[in-house]
């Protein structure tokens, strides 16, 4: 396809779409591998939130700013040559910013909350500030705390575990305070 819009740039300009034949038997290709796609995600979504909320009676999520998450990141002047600006990881950002929106999390969240409620099981939603900093053993919050992406070891309290791990444990801590320690 981009091969045959190429084509077309040359015959009338850059936004030139001549509808040939092999150029709408292309775009009827992709749109039908882009159907499949779809289709996948949403079955992937239906069976994985219909499993939590049967298997489960609360389920915690962090309440994360995905629109936040995948802004453009801002350009960088370079300061020895003015008009000319410094590397800053755009290309790597905005396939993580495809991935993050492929994945379509709002869905996931909606679709689980509906399952939830309707199984007799609670949907708890945590604030995501911090989580990976925080000590759960000692509850100190330090940017130095996290030595990596998957190492978590406290400056305060020495505690050492996985990242995630440790996470995961700030966020169940967080849901239930929110619930009075319990599940419903």
């Amino acid at each position: 396809m981009a091969r045959q819009d190429r084509v077309n740039e040359a015959r009338g300009g850059r936004t030139a779409k001549f509808a040939s034949k092999r150029r709408q038997k292309t775009l009827d290709q992709f749109n039908v591998l882009q159907e499949h796609i779809v289709r996948r995600r949403n079955d992937w979504i239906e069976k994985t939130t219909t499993r939590l909320a049967r298997e489960n009676i609360l389920v915690v999520m962090e309440d994360l700013d995905i629109q936040a998450m995948t802004r453009k990141p801002k350009p960088k002047p370079d300061p020895n040559k003015p008009g000319q600006y410094l590397r800053n990881g755009a290309k790597a950002k905005a396939g993580l910013n495809r991935s993050i929106l492929s994945n379509c999390w709002s869905h996931t969240l909606k679709r689980l909350k509906d399952k939830m409620d309707a199984n007799g099981g609670r949907l708890v939603v945590v604030p995501a500030a911090y989580t990976s900093q925080t000590c759960h053993k000692c509850g100190h919050v330090a940017k130095g705390n996290r030595e990596s992406q998957a190492v978590f070891h406290c400056v305060e309290c020495g505690y050492m575990a996985n990242a995630d791990v440790n996470a995961a444990e700030n966020i169940l801590g967080r849901a239930l305070n929110k619930t009075g320690g319990g599940t419903a």
